[in-house]
């Protein structure tokens, strides 16, 4: 690639900064409120810091679209060291107002750069792997053109996992009601959900649930084969997992295991939560990622 290139994405990736393996990059922190008081992801506050304080406190926390002085203060402090800034946003089905703000600045900038931002269709460590993808694919262009046709094969084949133990948790959020809570909690039972890039405007959709850890993987296992199989696809480009402990959980362990075990991939990723997504994954929880192509 002649063209020099800045990516800034937020800090929504369930990876860490430092496993994106691309030079020219800036990371915009989303503000999370915890009891009507702002926060940053910073070293003290982590995903570990609002996990622990769910845990003992029983917080109610929300995440806000992101500043788009901050974006502007990037751009300004960038844009004649650069010919070209991807912004690699959450999907705008999961924060209409984040991507709302970059279009908004990127037409503010039309004619100073180019900017093109990528509109991801997913959260957390979905947003981490399209943006290690990108990476990838910047590597093996010449052409700047190329970019939003070859992101969108990958948008498009990109299923993310999110399994949500902490019934008690999500009632707190609003995001279940109270009576499925109390159930939920008596039969031990652990919810799966997804967020699918295949769908035109996807959302978030119940996958199954079970009672361990184990069969909660394996249904997440079984899905994916599913897809592969459909795609007429024997090996995957990426997988991605995270969780919410400060130590990899027998949960994690266990899933990294059976994606080892059944699922041809070139590439593993073992990720980190990141602050602002612990507001809405919660104690216990893990996630994973498939990039198809």
């Amino acid at each position: 690639m002649k063209k020099k290139i800045l990516i800034i994405t937020g800090d929504n990736l369930g990876v860490a900064n430092n496993q994106i393996e691309y030079d020219d990059i800036k990371f915009l922190k989303y503000p999370v409120i915890i009891n009507d008081k702002e926060y940053r992801e910073s070293e003290e506050y982590t995903a570990q810091y609002l996990i622990n304080r769910f845990k003992k406190e029983k917080v109610s926390a929300r995440s806000q679209a992101l500043v788009k002085k901050d974006l502007i203060d990037i751009i300004e402090a960038n844009k004649d060291k650069y010919d070209v800034i991807i912004h690699v946003v959450m999907g705008s089905n999961m924060s209409a107002a984040t991507f709302q703000i970059a279009e908004s600045v990127r037409k503010e900038y039309k004619n100073i750069i180019q900017i093109i931002n990528i509109d991801t269709k997913q959260a957390a460590s979905g947003v981490g792997s399209i943006l290690i993808r990108l990476t990838e694919i910047l590597q093996d262009i010449d052409d700047i053109n190329d970019v939003e046709k070859l992101i969108k094969e990958v948008i498009e084949t990109t299923y993310t996992y999110l399994v949500l133990p902490d019934l008690n948790f999500l009632y707190r959020g609003g995001r279940i009601g109270k009576a499925k809570s109390l159930m939920g909690s008596l039969l031990r039972i652990i919810p799966i959900v997804g967020l699918f890039g295949e769908e035109e405007n996807p959302k978030i959709v119940p996958i199954g649930k079970a009672r361990t850890f184990s069969a909660v993987n394996k249904i997440i296992v079984d899905n994916i084969k599913s897809k592969m199989k459909k795609s007429n696809l024997e090996k995957i480009k990426l997988v991605t997992l995270c969780d919410t402990e400060e130590n990899r959980s027998d949960a994690l362990k266990n899933l990294e295991e059976q994606v080892k075990n059944e699922i041809n991939f070139e590439k593993m990723v073992i990720g980190k939560l990141r602050f602002v997504e612990a507001v809405y994954i919660g104690p216990k929880g893990w996630l994973i990622t498939f990039v198809l192509r």
